[in-house]
């Protein structure tokens, strides 16, 4: 093969080796048969209404207020069409989400390789390999939008770079990706406005120099154009691109009252509780520059950076000297004048700093998928040490620029690394599962005996003529599995509505009123509240699930009696009956009641409850 034959099949070859491993992880989950559940589930209801009357017009619903929801409906838009092609399940939505990776990287590739430096093309496909590694394939297959924009993040550095570099028409690229993570999860907004908006500033500048370079020369020329197109027209063709892509939440932010934007502004301009600071900011951004962790440990250890359990972690200790040498680097890069790679070196520098920004204005608990999107600065920065080191070198030996030998060996080294890390992925791809999947696979059982239950008429359901009305009294998951129900039962032709407050998490058409409805349906978890379901007049039970042995049972008893000794000690007889009504409460809102209360209720969690679904007589009956 040519080298030019081979500089055009590069970015194909590496791309089908990233790929590779997200395509087999997709193949893989039809013999698990997933089922969604929380927001997850909600993120296939919006994705189901796409292209009807309902057709989202923001995100999903997030921990921002009472009715706040993310920005915008992107991700569902995009998700859609691989969706309904492959016939509207949750497997398709899997698929749909491998996909919506898969084009990330691509993307990706596609920018780097106009760069016209092979080395590059492969050290990129190292870097998402890495990344790919430490987010874990599994997620790469699960909707839910914190993990949705990770891999479009790195297609919006990768542009931001190329508009530094001098390739304006990426601009294109760089606000598509941009719009793509900011509508789907809110903490990409500061990120990438912050970014963008120096991208934008710096060639702004460098055109504006150079304009009056050619002005002050003895023969101006006529403007410069990139191709055939001048660069104002670049950036107009980006406005529209952006006005178009954000044109569904600013129709929300005009038709309600009040709009998502507005309930946003006022959220994050007046926070309810204090923010995280600089010093802690910090210290988060350099843990997540850890190049070690990224190199080594990810690979002993996929999956780390969203499950911190699975093993070690990365620290701020060896992201602190990650950040020495690339400070090295950078001066290195200065001395050398070294104009493609300072672009590089800019972009993870303006990153690091409004990273900073951003996540010290994180407020409440500082969730690690709040900063999932800080693990592809650290992965530049790799990139950006390698590629310093590799400059420095042919400086010293410039002789190496004319040597065969040094140019098909690098090529040979990187590919290697590629094919070794892509083979690595695809050993493991098969077994790799969402997360929570004792969660989904109860679903996935008491979900068929529902609408079996509901189709034979069981209590006063009447099969799918039925407009029936679903609420939850769930002690251990939030209300996880109840809204996994609706979309289930939606998935299979029922007609379900839901209480009002759970309308901005289903969305408000979906609201109804129990008096309106047919038959209600409840699912419970939790043996105290089953047994007072049960004991409902007219309540038919449907489905039931407990896969506990009697041994974990016995544990169960034996936990639930110490976490309520507990309480007694630290004087909260109040929340005692919580333990069965409602511990997830207690799990989420009361963190710093006690110490001594995290492993028990942990370990109630790990145990689990039985959980059971009953149809009862619609509101008001006898």
């Amino acid at each position: 093969m040519t080298r030019e034959r081979l500089s055009r099949a590069l970015p194909w070859l590496v791309g089908a080796a990233v790929i590779a491993p997200i395509a087999l992880t997709t193949i893989a989950q039809h013999a698990h048969r997933w089922s969604p559940i929380a927001d997850l589930a909600m993120t296939e209801l919006r994705v189901r209404d796409v292209g009807g009357r309902h057709s989202p017009l923001i995100g999903l619903q997030g921990r921002i207020g009472e009715t706040g929801s993310h920005p915008g409906p992107l991700s569902f838009y995009l998700l859609a069409p691989v969706y309904r092609l492959l016939g509207s399940s949750a497997f398709a939505l899997q698929v749909a989400t491998g996909v919506f990776h898969a084009a990330a990287a691509a993307t990706t590739l596609w920018i780097v390789h106009r760069r016209k430096q092979p080395l590059l093309v492969i050290g990129v496909g190292v870097v998402l390999l890495l990344l790919i590694q430490g987010y874990g394939l599994g997620t790469l297959t699960e909707p839910w939008n914190p993990y949705l924009p990770v891999l479009w993040f790195v297609a919006f550095l990768a542009a931001a770079w190329a508009v530094v570099d001098g390739d304006l028409p990426m601009i294109l690229p760089c606000v598509v990706a941009a719009s793509i993570c900011a509508q789907t999860h809110v903490p990409y907004v500061g990120v990438t406005g912050g970014i963008g908006a120096v991208t934008v500033a710096f060639a702004v500048g460098r055109l504006a120099l150079q304009r009056r370079r050619r002005l002050s020369a003895a023969a101006p020329e006529p403007d410069v154009a990139v191709g055939t197109i001048r660069p104002a027209r670049w950036f107009a063709a980006a406005a529209v691109i952006g006005l178009l892509l954000w044109t569904p939440p600013v129709v929300d932010e005009i038709v309600r009252e009040p709009g998502n934007f507005s309930v946003i502004v006022d959220y994050f301009g007046d926070p309810p509780e204090e923010d995280l600071g600089v010093r802690q900011a910090a210290v988060a951004v350099q843990a997540r520059l850890d190049a070690w962790h990224l190199v080594v440990l990810s690979t002993a250890h996929p999956g780390t950076y969203v499950d911190i359990l699975t093993g070690p972690g990365p620290t701020a200790e060896r992201g602190g000297r990650t950040l020495g040498v690339w400070l090295v680097a950078a001066a290195a890069a200065v001395a050398m004048r070294h104009r493609r790679l300072l672009a590089l070196h800019g972009v993870v520098a303006v990153g690091g700093a409004v990273a900073v920004v951003a996540i010290s204005r994180i407020f409440g608990a500082p969730w690690p998928y709040l900063m999932h999107w800080a693990f592809s600065l650290g992965a530049l920065m790799a990139l950006s040490i390698v590629w310093t080191a590799g400059a420095l070198a042919l400086r010293a030996w410039p002789r190496l620029v004319q040597t065969t030998g040094w140019r098909t060996g690098t090529l040979v080294v990187g590919a290697l690394a590629v094919g070794a890390l892509s083979a690595r992925l695809l050993v493991i791809a098969p077994d790799a599962r969402p997360h929570t999947p004792e969660l989904t696979d109860r679903l996935g059982r008491v979900a068929p005996a529902t609408a079996d239950g509901l189709d034979e008429g069981a209590g006063d359901s009447t099969g799918q003529d039925g407009r029936y009305y679903l609420f939850w009294d769930d002690s251990m998951n939030g209300g996880s599995d109840g809204i996994g129900l609706v979309n289930e039962l939606i998935r299979r032709g029922f007609d379900i509505g839901v209480p009002e407050g759970d309308g901005v998490k289903i969305v408000p058409f979906r609201v109804r009123d129990p008096a309106d409805a047919t038959a209600r349906i409840v699912l419970v978890t939790g043996e105290a509240r089953i047994g007072y379901w049960a004991a409902e007049p007219g309540a038919v039970r449907v489905a039931f699930d407990d896969t506990r042995t009697a041994s974990q049972k016995a544990d169960y008893a034996r936990i639930r009696a110490e976490v309520i000794a507990i309480l007694h000690d630290l004087g909260r007889d109040d929340l005692v009956p919580q333990v069965d009504e409602n511990l997830y409460n207690i799990a989420l809102n009361e963190k710093d009641l006690a110490p001594s209360l995290a492993l028990p209720i942990s370990k109630l969690f790990a145990i689990g409850t039985p959980l059971a679904v009953f149809v009862l007589p619609p509101a008001g009956s006898a």
